[in-house]
């Protein structure tokens, strides 16, 4: 049900029209979609509304292309996870730089509205978090069979990021914790992979690990 792949949709967006769809986004973040109109739409991008129904017959379809362009942006990560041309710890590095840049601004207020009224919309954003994990699987594997990490169980550390992107993506989490979808990410990446300890307590956990 609105699983389909994000590459195997078919937009024909031109320039100008990929510009304004992207500057609708941070007016959705901060006033939400369910209350905007297409006129609040519209005034926001200094267009007509005769404009915006040249290419969409509803808000809901201008909704679900402005989520798709970000969610296009997003897909770099899996491009930087597996470039060859990079070292491997940079490349994750570059690539959660990017999804934390890219996901700047947006709001529990946006992503409660995409849930409750939006299926479609919401629906790609729980396919791309599927396809992420299956990205970063992929990539822990890659780092225990080339000797870069320490070998865990990939799965479990799978499972791991599921439950933390459901986190950051539940408008209520966001809300209760006074964080932002960006903020949540970064924070979440640096402890996986600066780890909660200092030099002498990794010591400490070193020697007890072999007893």
């Amino acid at each position: 049900m609105g699983r389909k792949s994000i590459e195997k949709e078919r937009k024909t967006l031109n320039a100008k029209q990929k510009i304004w769809l992207g500057n609708t986004l941070p007016f959705f973040y901060k006033e939400g979609i369910s209350g905007s109109t297409m006129n609040d739409i519209a005034k926001h991008l200094n267009l007509s509304k005769a404009t915006i129904y040249n290419y969409y017959q509803s808000k809901e379809d201008l909704v679900h292309d402005s989520l798709w362009i970000k969610l296009k942006e997003l897909e770099q990560l899996k491009n930087h996870l597996f470039d060859e041309d990079k070292d491997f710890i940079e490349r994750y590095f570059e690539g959660v730089r990017l999804s934390a840049d890219c996901l700047e601004g947006m709001t529990d207020v946006y992503l409660t509205d995409l849930k409750e009224n939006y299926p479609k919309s919401w629906n790609s954003i729980v396919y791309f978090k599927e396809k992420s994990i299956e990205n970063l699987t992929k990539y822990y594997q890659m780092g225990i069979e080339r000797g870069i990490f320490r070998p865990f169980d990939v799965k479990i550390m799978a499972a791991c990021d599921l439950v933390i992107f459901n986190s950051f993506i539940n408008p209520e989490f966001l809300a209760n914790n006074k964080i932002t979808v960006q903020e949540a990410f970064s924070e979440y990446f640096n402890m996986k992979f600066n780890g909660i300890l200092n030099e002498r307590n990794l010591s400490i956990i070193s020697s007890f690990q072999k007893n």
